[in-house]
């Protein structure tokens, strides 16, 4: 799916087609096992997902409580939420969905929010509840995730990590296989060694469930900038170099 330039327009066409992509796990035999609707995604993708228009709406304040990004929100949760369910995707459904999850790691930003913060983190909660989707919902990062919500672990290293219910299982949705690389800064790397022993560390002190994030090895270049324009730049540097007489 990808957010368009103008409010309230989605575009789920070709390989966008989430729908498409779910009941094509389906039909392998496997799960989905979590379905991140967010908004808030992060995914080290632009604007952690959000769309341009939404930042220019009028009054807009991210990720707090206030009323124009709720609205928006819970429009965009219950649209996706709506959309899986006709297709009886879900695993109360019989589907291959059996964990969803609301906001993204709020707890690391909550701070400077304030009582704001909190109120608006029980507001997610309630929200997400009140769509009737039949199977748990999870908030990763997020210590203080209001019951029924099943708090979770991202990182390098999550075995110390203690769920804020003792009846909840220790899950694990962001075991960081690596890390992006920052403009000037050294290679990130992580060792198969250090992932493997991370991983049997978790499942040996409780862990009962272990994402790689990410598994696939990123956008693949697909989505990277030089598709528009340091191609462009790189043949008009060229240039000068192919009209040199050697």
């Amino acid at each position: 799916m990808r957010m368009s330039l103008l409010t309230r327009q989605y575009d789920f066409s070709g390989k966008l087609d989430l729908i498409r992509f779910l009941k094509t796990i389906q039909n392998e035999g496997l799960y989905a096992v979590l379905l991140k609707i967010g908004p808030y995604a992060c995914a080290e993708w632009n604007y952690g997902g959000f769309p341009v228009w939404l930042h220019n709406m009028p009054g807009m304040v991210f990720r707090t409580t206030n009323k124009a990004y709720m609205d928006e929100m819970q429009n965009f949760t219950t649209m996706i939420v709506d959309m899986v369910k006709k297709e009886k995707l879900f695993a109360s459904q019989g589907g291959p969905i059996i964990l969803a999850q609301i906001e993204n790691e709020y707890g690391n930003v909550m701070g400077p929010y304030g009582e704001s913060g909190k109120a608006y983190i029980k507001w997610c909660a309630n929200m997400a509840q009140s769509l009737d989707v039949g199977v748990p919902w999870i908030m990763c990062q997020q210590n203080d995730a209001p019951q029924p919500m099943l708090n979770t672990c991202n990182g390098f290293y999550c075995d110390n990590f203690v769920p804020n219910n003792p009846n909840t299982p220790k899950m694990w949705t962001e075991n960081w296989t690596g890390w992006f690389k920052q403009w000037g800064g050294k290679n990130p790397h992580r060792t198969t060694e250090d992932v493997a022993f991370s991983v049997a560390r978790f499942f040996q002190r409780g862990g009962t469930f272990n994402n790689y994030y990410m598994y696939h090895g990123g956008n693949l270049t697909l989505t990277e900038p030089w598709v528009v324009h340091t191609s462009q730049l790189h043949m008009i540097m060229m240039l000068p170099l192919t009209n040199m007489v050697i």
